[in-house]
């Protein structure tokens, strides 16, 4: 082999070499790189975990706390002679907010709160009877209704907590759980008002059946249509009735709405 010809070999050869480093350093990132790829994205997903988690047990201590607040409260308002309840210190309530309007209980449920009212359907939604920020909100009648309900049709609104307070218990209505005969108890300062469930269904967002302007020829028509849509039959007759009673709330998903309508049995 001449000169010429061993020297390009050797060049040849040499390329060669470089070219196998080359790749194998290539190689090599490829090959560190992923494993870097991971570890960021396990730590990205770690901190979210860590986050959802803190938020989430923040939200249950909030919940927890805000359903002890109103247990309490209900035990010290709540009049009772002779072992049996006789009403609501409205006094009380008043000393502590002025926009309390009345009591709302439903026995078989954790429903018994206060009724705020203001000047919106705003405030209350973040709000607590104490005027605090509270995340679960108040139960709250509709700013167009009269405080002293005498209307047509009474709407009163309250959150779906999923620890299953506030107007979470609605549920029980709209499944079953509390059978075809639930009576709803109004307390106000003037009188305690007796209504019986007639109706209750899960809609879409609507106003048909919150509003509040109901006029003396349009009643029927509108409780036999709020009727018509209920999925359970429920025993309520309708006896002398004036004015429907509506509860509000959203479903589990907070995209639907579950509705309850209760027509008036008795004043006390």
């Amino acid at each position: 082999m001449s000169k010429a010809k061993r020297y390009a070999s050797k060049i040849n050869s040499s390329k060669k070499r470089e070219n196998n480093i080359h790749s194998g350093r290539r190689k090599e990132n490829k090959k560190s790189g992923i494993p870097q790829c991971q570890k960021i994205l396990l730590i990205i997903f770690i901190i979210i975990f860590i986050i959802s988690g803190v938020i989430l047990i923040r939200w249950y201590y909030n919940a927890s706390k805000a359903e002890e607040k109103y247990e309490e409260l209900s035990n010290e308002v709540t009049k009772i002679e002779n072992g049996e309840e006789t009403g609501i210190d409205f006094e009380k309530l008043k000393n502590i907010n002025p926009d309390v309007v009345g009591w709302i209980k439903i026995d078989g449920t954790t429903i018994d709160y206060p009724i705020m009212k203001t000047t919106n359907n705003e405030y209350y939604l973040k709000k607590d009877i104490y005027n605090n920020y509270e995340q679960c909100g108040s139960i709250f009648l509709d700013y167009k209704n009269s405080p002293n309900f005498t209307d047509k049709n009474i709407v009163i609104y309250g959150h779906h907590i999923k620890k299953g307070i506030m107007f979470a218990d609605l549920v029980k209505i709209y499944d079953g759980t509390l059978g075809n005969d639930v009576t709803v108890n109004i307390y106000t300062p003037e009188k305690t008002m007796k209504f019986k469930v007639f109706s209750s269904y899960e809609t879409e967002p609507e106003d048909y059946s919150i509003n509040t302007n109901i006029q003396e020829n349009e009643y029927n028509e509108f409780t036999n249509t709020l009727k018509q849509r209920s999925k359970i039959g429920f025993n309520s007759e309708f006896n002398n009735s004036n004015q429907i009673l509506t509860l509000s709330t959203c479903d589990s998903s907070g995209q639907k709405r579950i509705l309850v309508h209760a027509s008036l049995e008795e004043v006390k």
